[in-house]
C-alpha cells in the first residue's frame, strides 16, 4: 500500500510541479513524441490528464487494497504497465527512464506476490 500511496503523491506532485514551474514542464515534455508532434502546450495538457487519470486509478486500487479485494493487485499491475507505455510517448527517453522502469518493476512484482499470497491463503481456507 505504501508504494501505491507514493505513486499517487508522485503523480499529483508532478502535475503541481509542472503547473508551477514552466522550465521543468518544457524540459520534460519538449522532446517527447507528443511535444514534438503536437506542441508543448498540447503535451502539457495531455500529460496532466494522463498523470491525473493514472493517480485516480491508483486511488481506486488503494481502496481495493485496503478492502483486501483481489482485483486491486491486477489493477495496479495494469495501471503501471499502461503508465510506462504512455510515458514512452509523453517524455523523451533518458537515464531517468531507467529509474522509473525499475520502480515499475518493483511495484508490479510486489503487487503480483501479494496477489499470489492472497490467493494461496484463500485456497487454504476453502
Amino acid at each position: 500500500m505504501l508504494f501505491v500511496l507514493i505513486n499517487i503523491i508522485g503523480d499529483f506532485g508532478n502535475v503541481v510541479f509542472w503547473w508551477a514551474n514552466s522550465v521543468s514542464r518544457a524540459a520534460s515534455l519538449n522532446t517527447g513524441y507528443i511535444g514534438v508532434a503536437a506542441g508543448i502546450g498540447n503535451a502539457f495538457i495531455a500529460g496532466t490528464i494522463i498523470l491525473l487519470a493514472v493517480a485516480v486509478v491508483y486511488i481506486i486500487a488503494l481502496y481495493g487494497l485496503m478492502k483486501q479485494m483481489k482485483w486491486a493487485h491486477q489493477l495496479i499491475i495494469f495501471n503501471t504497465v499502461v503508465n510506462r507505455a504512455l510515458a514512452l510517448i509523453l517524455y523523451f527517453v533518458s537515464p531517468a527512464f531507467m529509474l522509473w522502469a525499475v520502480w515499475s518493476i518493483i511495484l508490479i512484482t510486489l503487487a503480483y506476490f501479494d496477489w499470489s499470497k492472497m490467493n494461496a491463503a484463500k485456497a487454504v481456507t476453502q
